[in-house]
């Protein structure tokens, strides 16, 4: 289903800020997959959704979607098959826009439909029973800006906006790290919930390793720019936070940053 070989970016090459951030990274994920990737900051994870994305073009290596090469594909024509969930709250969101009318232009990504005609009476109570699914009461408040609504109940909303057009592949991009932990809770929980019930294939990406072990099938480890090791579905089922520790370890030496992998 989605396809990464020999993937290579370096950022400013030449130059005294030479960072290589990925190196000759190979990634497979079966239709259906839900994968976790866990790494320090640094390690490569969000420059690596980037690169699948195509807001980054890669220094060398492929990328393959569905069976099509997108490799020098721009992000806007991958947008159609490819949905993202960012850090940042504010990102997957048009604050100005009510809930109704950002939630009309996510329904409508890829058709060519005014707006208006996205905000039907049926099309509503569709968007009504629908956010009614999140538990935050938005249900009630479809004609409120969304500027107003706080982190967790945007991120919350992104999520559903993000599965509306059921992508080939949806990218969650630390889509908890800013939320408080009752929050990021009821996110993970929707997220499980998304995937599961719609079937998609996900990929995300995370620095937590509880996270990282309680969602998906599968579990990528990374540092510097490298998958370190990638856990099957009986390994990830039985793997500990203490395991994870010592695989890094073993890999590449204790962490001097492991204390941001919790």
């Amino acid at each position: 289903m989605l396809s990464l070989t020999n993937i290579t970016k370096t950022f400013y090459p030449g130059t005294a800020n030479e960072r290589r951030a990925l190196r000759d990274v190979d990634l497979e994920l079966a239709e259906g997959d839900f994968v976790t990737i866990i790494g320090s900051n640094g390690a490569g994870k969000s420059t690596l959704l980037n690169v699948i994305a195509g807001s980054l073009s890669v220094d060398q290596g492929s990328v393959v979607l569905d069976g099509r090469a997108v490799t020098r594909m721009r992000e806007h024509k991958r947008a159609s098959t490819i949905a993202r969930v960012f850090q940042d709250p504010s990102a997957g969101t048009a604050p100005h826009l009510s809930i109704e009318q950002n939630l009309a232009v996510a329904y409508n990504r890829g058709k060519r439909l005014s707006l208006g005609r996205g905000l039907s009476h049926a099309r509503r109570d569709f968007f009504r029973q629908e956010l009614a699914i999140l538990e935050q009461g938005l249900e009630d408040r479809m004609r409120h800006r969304v500027g107003l609504l706080s982190g967790g109940q945007r991120q919350a909303l992104s999520l559903l906006m993000a599965s509306f057009t059921r992508p080939k592949l949806l990218l969650l991009d630390e889509h908890t790290a800013a939320l408080d932990p009752e929050r990021a809770e009821l996110v993970l929980r929707l997220t499980a919930q998304v995937v599961a019930e719609q079937g998609l294939t996900a990929l995300m990406v995370t620095h937590n390793m509880d996270h990282a072990l309680r969602l998906g099938n599968r579990l990528v480890m990374m540092h510097e720019g490298q998958i370190l090791h990638t856990l099957d579905p009986q390994e990830k089922k039985e793997a500990q936070i203490q395991d994870l520790l010592e695989w890094f370890s073993r890999e590449k030496g204790a962490l001097s940053d492991r204390t941001l992998l919790q």
